[in-house]
């Protein structure tokens, strides 16, 4: 005999998922809602390279590093859905002046940071289709939020593709270097500290101009 699904054994491990990955932000905009949560569970966790991997794959091969690295696991993964269909992620890192996945990729980093503790925001990225609607501000108006209240810390250290520099100095950053090569394409990256309380505020104000509400 076979047996019928039990559905309420399928809601209660969703529920579960969404209990391991909390919504820290959800953007209403003209269009379409995203929801941006952190990626704990192992299924959203997928998601996340899977994104990557549809996406993203000729750009970390060009910088030599895989879809996922050793600092992926302790990462927190921010993950953005509409309708729990992945449109982007994010990854955060912790790091000092003396220790973390900056140092790894970038010699003689030390130089041009400050001391003390910051987050490096990596392999940011959205659909094509959903490109220049928004969806890259939310995720990062989330992430610096989450930082904000869960480090004790206010700086950022954004890693760039040359050519997303503008979308960094929008929310307030600093250049901390010139273009530099980086992997077996050397792929031209620059650095960016952002200071997290103006770039929540700038990201806010932006939001606010094209039609997006912020819970």
């Amino acid at each position: 005999m076979i047996a019928p699904r039990d559905h309420d054994l399928f809601a209660a491990a969703t529920r579960a998922f969404d209990r391991l990955d909390p919504v820290i932000g959800h953007y209403g905009g003209p269009e379409r809602a995203l929801d941006v949560r952190i990626a704990n569970s192992l299924p959203r966790r997928q998601q996340v390279v899977r994104i990557r991997d549809q996406h993203y794959r000729d750009t970390l091969t060009g910088l030599g590093v895989p879809l996922w690295d050793g600092y992926d696991e302790n990462a927190v993964q921010l993950l953005c859905t509409v309708d729990d269909q992945p449109v982007g992620c994010l990854r955060l890192t912790a790091n000092t002046e003396h220790d973390g996945d900056l140092h790894d990729d970038f010699t003689g980093v030390r130089s041009v940071l400050t001391p003390g503790r910051f987050a490096v925001v990596g392999r940011a990225l959205v659909v094509p289709e959903l490109r220049s609607c928004g969806v890259l501000h939310a995720v990062v108006h989330a992430a610096c939020r989450w930082w904000l209240r869960h480090s004790g810390s206010t700086r950022l250290v954004v890693t760039c593709l040359a050519r997303t520099v503008p979308a960094a100095l929008a929310f307030g950053g600093r250049v901390l270097t010139e273009p530099l090569a980086l992997g077996p394409n050397g792929v031209p990256v620059v650095l960016v500290e952002v200071d997290a309380r103006r770039a929540v505020d700038s990201g806010v104000r932006w939001l606010a101009r094209h039609g997006w509400s912020v819970a």
